[in-house]
């Protein structure tokens, strides 16, 4: 039997019926073990969550989800379906920095709007959940709703944090400290939000971004 709950988050808006334009696979990552993309840090992740786990930023926030329970083959399944709200200057940088590095022909408005919205299938294995691989996610930029391809990517982006904090801990990687204020005393200058550079993110030009 299933069983199926669902709560949505008052204010968070509907689903918008957009029309995808062709969203494609930049960087194709699909004969990569999963457990080493993140274990590799492809995703260029780890200053992501070292800065989440500092307080930062607030992660991206859950505006609505659906809980699925159920059986398969007499083992307990839990799955569901989660829409991710992307909509401070440091979330909306990390979040168009994988986008722009892992798919192409993304909406023209994704650098200029000031919220993001994601909403994948998923479902739990080991314990933690995982974005689905057998169906388009999808990306919401300036109200029109685009089918977003799997990418493992997106999976660390939104599920990734116990890995990546098992990886500090494993590699002994020290958390940064919060950077100060830009305007206090002996600021070392520049926006709060920043933290270093994502060295292990791949490059990217803007002139390349797009097709």
């Amino acid at each position: 039997m299933l069983r199926r709950t669902w709560w949505l988050i008052p204010g968070a808006a509907l689903l918008a019926a957009g029309v995808g334009c062709g969203i494609a696979i930049r960087r194709d990552l699909s004969t990569v073990p999963p457990g080493q993309v993140g274990f590799d840090d492809m995703c260029g992740l780890q200053e992501y969550f070292d800065a989440l786990d500092i307080k930062t930023s607030p992660p991206p926030r859950i505006v609505s989800a659906l809980d699925l329970e159920g059986e398969s083959g007499g083992k307990p399944v839990r799955g569901g379906k989660e829409k991710f709200a992307f909509d401070n200057d440091f979330l909306l940088r990390h979040v168009r920095r994988v986008l722009h590095a892992n798919w192409r022909r993304l909406p023209d408005k994704l650098d200029s709007v000031d919220r993001v919205e994601i909403e994948v299938n998923w479902s739990e294995k080991a314990g933690t959940k995982r974005v689905a691989t057998d169906a388009d996610s999808e990306l919401t930029v300036a109200g029109e709703t685009f089918a977003l391809p799997y990418h493992p990517c997106l999976s660390e982006l939104l599920y990734g944090e116990p890995l990546y904090r098992q990886r500090r801990l494993m590699w002994g990687l020290p958390l940064p400290r919060p950077v100060p204020d830009a305007g206090a005393p002996n600021a070392p200058g520049g926006r709060a939000d920043a933290g270093p550079p994502d060295a292990s993110a791949p490059a990217m030009s803007d002139a390349g971004r797009r097709d």
